[in-house]
């Protein structure tokens, strides 16, 4: 266990002491760094001397070596390049600890990575991941107790210090405890959106702490409010992964899959802080496409969520029956009925000969095929009875030849032992020549027999199987059971048939194809990951998570979502329980029900728009955190619209937020405004598009639904001729919108209906009944 420094030493008074003792570290770090640089260049010049040297690298030993000394050049890097990163501000808090029986507290230093003293081995900084460190994060002041390596260690915290340290400075420092106000939490959270990501290790709370550190050894599904924290929460408990497996487990092994390209930008600053530089960064899409091999064209879902939204499309309900249907655990029943007659068509069913001679019984290849490999995919198996053919081939092949000559030698003696001189010479020059015609047949044989059996075995691309599925109405009914209805059945079967024609998929299809992919041809893998982080897991469905499960051999998923910004219900996750019953029964279950992102006033509009829904969704409980009422505008025309947001924009920029979103309705809404600030030739403006990474000091104009996951200073929610209604894709989307801003919201629209606040004037929901709910009361 780390010991910590003994500060008693110290006579100075607090402030000057902690000045003094950040001098230490930083002047001790850059000494660390000045000899990490040497090191590193001696390290360098034995793995390019190894390199050039190609016999020493003949020798197993050398080769060792290399990859030894290549190891530790690639630590040395990554550990060079934090401390590198953190020496403006070393670390963010200290807690004073005295472990049970012992006369002294010890101090530590809390920082992103861990700092000893090369003699005495004492930590300068102790990795906020360490096991004392959680006393900082879950314990208040006096009898703590926390474990390391399956012992609990007990002790008295008598301080807990947060720091403010900037460009190598301190500004000040803050004493707390779970009972007084957390000030750098306050002070986080009164700052600039597009700082946040980076500062939350200093932040962390009880509740996020308690999901980053949950047992590692098995899955979890993290409910997290809008705000919440459960993107970077997610990343931290990643962090803390590799922090705890590092000398089994690489950073290459572990993947994260995202929303979107644009969210894989948004994240990309804070992963090396948390020593996650090499992690693999994928979406859903890309990911499966990848695995597949194959282009495929997929439908842009925004398409179909644009329809839902805008009720364009006469059999909307059925193609929203289609999309929970493809996504549920009965499509993926059919798939494995499916697969068991692809098993079927694929299974060896002659016996494997060459010419007259039998060598493998079919019902024996057969049963390797069902039975013995059926732990593998379907071409695998398919494989595997190669090989065994070809290496039986060879073993067999000479003794048939052998055989085959002992039988004409006989023949032959036979034929010589014929006393008639025009018959013998008749027989033996017969023998002769059927001979050399029979071993040429056999050798010629030989040496296609295994590729004309292969051929019995018939392999289909994957996209071919999945159009096949949908080409027999009577065997479809079949694969579901006759748990469709005529109507259902005909119009899957028209609705496939038509987009696979033009060879597209919609994203509802990959967890199928994934699936079959698994099944038929196998995951590479190269492509696998042994931990894997999903982000807005709301808008999956179960078949695709079982699907990833089953293909990447792993239950090991870290899961967050939140049910309440579900806006492709119709295709996603209704509920948790149905998931964890299903995909994931050792998935522990946790929430994050405190918001941190916006004020108590925003997060209040929120909710009485949540309250609008009628499901049973978790309610969002902000932070005591105060700030301006969100602000309605009344307007009548269009360029007045714009000329009110422009003059609010440069007043909210003269107060320091920069970071400012314009959130409409539809693609469309936003696309009248774009054209308007075009005209007006407004500079750093920029139109959100999807997979686009947000522009820095621009004004985002954005649709609600790429909104989701982003998070802004100010945002201007408006209408033009568009109104959010009580259908509940409308209102979704306009609670993501609602809390996308930290500060200030301002809502533009024509009537208050629009937006909904006409029913939530009518509300009961007070704001006095939200602060006495933060005060320790409960939803009900």
């Amino acid at each position: 266990m780390e010991k910590g420094i003994n500060m008693e030493d110290y006579s100075l008074d607090e402030l000057e002491q902690e000045k003094s003792r950040l001098e230490y570290t930083k002047n001790y770090m850059n000494i660390v760094l000045k000899e990490a640089q040497i090191n590193q260049g001696a390290l360098q010049e034995t793995v390019r001397d190894a390199i050039s040297n190609e016999e020493a690298l003949d020798s197993s030993l050398s080769y060792i070596n290399y990859l030894t000394n290549s190891k530790f050049l690639q630590l040395a890097t990554t550990e060079l390049n934090i401390l590198k990163r953190i020496l403006d501000a070393p670390y963010f808090a200290r807690i004073d600890y005295q472990m049970k029986g012992k006369s002294q507290k010890d101090v530590y230093y809390l920082g992103k990575t861990s700092l000893f003293e090369k003699d005495t081995q004492k930590p300068i900084i102790v990795d906020w991941r360490s096991p004392i460190a959680n006393v900082y994060y879950d314990g208040r002041l006096g009898e703590v107790a926390y474990e390391v390596n399956e012992e609990t260690i007990e002790g008295y915290l008598s301080l807990k210090r947060q720091f403010k340290i900037e460009k190598g400075n301190l500004l000040h420092y803050q004493d707390i405890d779970l009972t007084t106000t957390d000030e750098l939490l306050q002070q986080s959270l009164a700052g600039k959106a597009d700082q946040r990501l980076t500062e939350i290790i200093s932040t962390i709370q009880a509740e996020q702490n308690e999901i980053i550190r949950a047992d590692l050894n098995r899955p979890i599904i993290v409910q997290g409010a809008a705000g919440s924290g459960k993107t970077t929460i997610a990343l931290h408990r990643i962090s803390y992964f590799i922090y705890n497996y590092a000398r089994y487990f690489q950073p290459e092994q572990l993947m994260i899959i995202a929303p979107n390209n644009m969210f894989i930008g948004y994240i990309a600053e804070a992963l090396p802080d948390l020593g996650v530089e090499k992690i693999r960064q994928t979406t859903y899409l890309d990911y499966v496409l990848l695995c597949i091999g194959k282009k495929m064209k997929v439908i842009q879902s925004n398409k179909k969520l644009l329809s839902f939204i805008n009720h364009g499309n006469k059999q909307e309900e059925m193609i929203k029956w289609l999309s929970r249907y493809k996504g549920s655990l009965a499509y993926k029943k059919v798939m494995d009925h499916y697969l068991s007659d692809i098993c079927e068509e694929m299974s060896p069913k002659e016996d494997f000969r060459v010419e007259k001679f039998p060598l493998y019984g079919a019902k024996k290849l057969e049963r390797l095929f069902k039975q013995e490999y059926d732990y593998l995919p379907l071409v695998k198996r398919k494989e595997k009875i190669k090989g065994i053919l070809q290496a039986d081939l060879k073993r067999k092949k000479k003794i048939i030849l052998t055989k085959l000559e002992d039988k004409y030698e006989e023949a032959l003696d036979r034929a010589l032992r014929i006393k008639e001189d025009e018959k013998r010479k008749e027989r033996v020059v017969y023998f002769l020549d059927t001979k050399e015609e029979r071993l040429a047949t056999v050798k010629k044989e030989a040496s296609t027999a295994v590729r004309k059996y292969m051929k019995t075995m018939p392999t289909h691309d994957l996209y071919k199987y999945y159009t096949r599925l949908f080409e027999d109405k009577e065997l479809l009914r079949k694969y579901t059971e006759g748990s469709l209805t005529e109507k259902q059945l005909d119009f899957m079967i028209a609705f496939q048939q038509r987009i696979l024609k033009q060879k597209k998929v919609e994203i509802e299809d990959l967890g199928a194809l994934f699936y079959l992919q698994y099944k038929i041809f196998g995951i590479d893998k190269e492509y696998r990951a042994k931990n894997i982080v999903i982000d807005e897991v709301q808008d999956y469905s179960e078949f695709q998570l079982y699907a990833l499960k089953a293909g990447l051999e792993t239950d090991m998923f870290t899961l967050v979502g939140d049910l309440a910004q579900g806006i492709h219900s119709y295709r996603g996750l209704q509920n948790w329980d149905a998931l964890q019953q299903t995909v994931f029964p050792r998935a522990n279950y946790m929430t994050l029900q405190k918001s941190y992102r916006t004020t108590i006033e925003i997060m209040f509009l929120a909710n009485e728009i949540l309250h609008l829904l009628d499901q049973d969704l978790p309610k969002v409980k902000p932070v005591v955190r105060h700030g301006e009422k969100p602000t309605v505008h009344l307007y009548d025309e269009k360029h007045v619209l714009v000329g009110r947001m422009l003059l609010l924009a440069d007043g909210l920029r003269e107060e320091g937020f920069h970071s400012i979103a314009i959130i409409g309705k539809t693609e469309e809404e936003c696309k009248v405004i774009f054209k308007e600030m075009q005209k007006r030739k407004v500079p750093n403006v920029q139109f959100l598009q999807e997979n686009e990474e947000l522009e820095r000091n621009h004004l985002i104009i954005v649709p609600s639904y790429l909104s989701k996951g982003l998070e802004f200073d100010t945002v201007f929610l408006f209408t033009l001729n568009e109104s959010f209604t009580q259908e509940e894709i409308d209102l979704k989307l306009l609670y993501v919108a609602m809390t996308r801003p930290m500060h200030r919201l301002h809502l533009f629209t024509q009537e208050k209906s629009a937006l909904l606040l006409d029913r939530v004037d009518k509300s009961q929901y007070t704001l006095k009944k939200v602060e006495e709910e933060m005060n320790g009361g409960s939803y009900e």
